[in-house]
């Protein structure tokens, strides 16, 4: 079944049962509504547009400029997928979050004529070792006490190996270029598990000042010595200076103005209401709007019509579970639920709890939010990473890649492919803690 009619199923499954089993009235419907239509506003903006930029960044060729640019770092198709998927998508996790990585990753790697389950897949492998710190600090927001971030990174450490690992060995495996050409197998591993020992020091050092920095600059360092040290080990001969450099130009100025906005308004709300003054979705649009006049891209208006077309049914989907979430709250379901939970799941189990907690609500941010609550605060680091962990077998994930790849891919096909990665990371989660 599509995810679009499954979501609504649900929505409408919850809807009976909280008029027929809590007696729902209608300040509770009105609350959930006008909540819902909050989150929609503010997580629709980005959608859009990222969805917008991306259309007007692959009509401008400035998709394909970033893509030549990797190309240009390494002609080795591993070193491309590790480097995109890894310290580069972190670094966009760490200055947006909301699940743009996904939005930004993936047609990169369309770009680089990567096979469409890779496009699909590989996203979301290296993104949860970011998501748990939050955009710039949104542990803090939700009241997590500082040590949360230590605790955290410590947590992800085997992640920050396994992700790029497993990144590896499926693009040895899928993609038909890498299979054509002999790799010296051993120095690549060697390769890889080096940037995740850089990621997993530079992560470690920075969460000792706080939960706002880790993803952004151990991704940005990582990344840098990634470049460096590829350049250095596989082509040592035929390395030559980087001139493709238009697309890391763009998208290195996007990253800082989204910092920047992020930094500036990071608690700012419009009065009245719980939307947040900046949205990353303004950056999106303003970016996209400045490469159509640059570029004198007469059709502009056309990418925005075609980017809120592409991402309707992502839209659909998060409206359903947005309220499907807000009903469970609003009713007294959500606290009903919470307060006869077995012991295991708000000690033991608080992971395997923020998995399925985001998985449900589709954003760790608020899965947090709204089970932090419930649970002892030493467990905050566990529930972080499991609510990240989430992300990726959540509705609107999918259906959002399955979006920004032009509809290439099924969204079945998308969640047969990443369950078993979901479910060996919160298994292994479980081990860990």
């Amino acid at each position: 079944m599509s995810l679009t009619y499954a979501s609504f199923i649900a929505l409408l499954i919850c809807m009976v049962l909280a008029q027929t089993i809590f007696h729902a009235n209608d300040v509770m419907w009105n609350l959930s509504l006008l909540k819902t239509g909050e989150f929609l506003i503010e997580i629709g903006l980005i959608l859009v547009g990222a969805f917008y930029f991306i259309e007007v960044a692959h009509h401008t060729k400035v998709l394909d400029s970033l893509a030549s640019l990797v190309k240009e770092v390494s002609s080795n198709r591993i070193v491309q997928g590790v480097l995109v998927t890894f310290p580069l998508e972190l670094m966009v996790e760490g200055s947006s979050g909301f699940g743009t990585p996904l939005l930004i990753v993936a047609p990169l790697l369309l770009s680089l004529h990567f096979p469409i389950e890779l496009c699909a897949v590989l996203p979301f492998i290296n993104m949860v070792n970011g998501i748990p710190f939050g955009a710039l600090g949104t542990p803090l927001r939700l009241g997590f006490p500082t040590p949360i971030a230590h605790a955290t990174a410590i947590l992800l450490i085997p992640f920050a190996f396994i992700g790029p690992l497993l990144t590896y060995f499926l693009i040895a495996r899928f993609d038909q270029k890498t299979r054509e050409h002999p790799t010296h197998h051993i120095k690549m591993i060697a390769w890889v598990l080096f940037l995740g020992g850089i990621y997993t020091l530079t992560t470690q050092w920075v969460s000792n000042f706080g939960p706002e920095f880790p993803a952004l600059a151990s991704g940005f360092v990582t990344f840098a010595v990634g470049v460096f040290s590829a350049r250095l080990f596989f082509h040592r001969k035929d390395a030559t200076p980087i001139k493709n450099k238009t697309g890391l130009v763009i998208y290195g100025c996007l990253l800082i103005a989204l910092w920047i906005g992020k930094q500036i308004w990071m608690d700012a709300l419009i009065p009245g209401t719980h939307i947040r003054v900046f949205n990353p979705g303004f950056v999106f649009i303003l970016f996209a709007v400045a490469l159509s006049f640059y570029f004198k891209e007469e059709s502009a208006l056309t990418h925005f019509f075609n980017s809120f077309q592409r991402a309707r049914r992502t839209l659909f989907v998060f409206f359903c579970m947005t309220f499907t979430v807000q009903i469970l709250r609003n009713s007294g379901a959500l606290d009903t639920l919470t307060s006869n939970l077995p012991e295991y799941f708000l000690h033991h189990g608080v992971s395997l709890l923020g998995w399925f907690g985001s998985i449900l609500i589709g954003t760790s941010t608020v899965a947090n939010l709204l089970l932090s609550k419930v649970v002892d605060p030493v467990a905050y680091a566990p529930l972080a990473v499991g609510s990240a962990f989430g992300v990726q077998m959540a509705f609107q994930s999918i259906s959002a890649v399955r979006s920004i790849l032009n509809e290439k891919i099924s969204e079945e096909r998308i969640l047969t492919l990443i369950a078993p990665v979901a479910l060996g990371f919160v298994l292994l989660l479980l081990i860990l803690q």
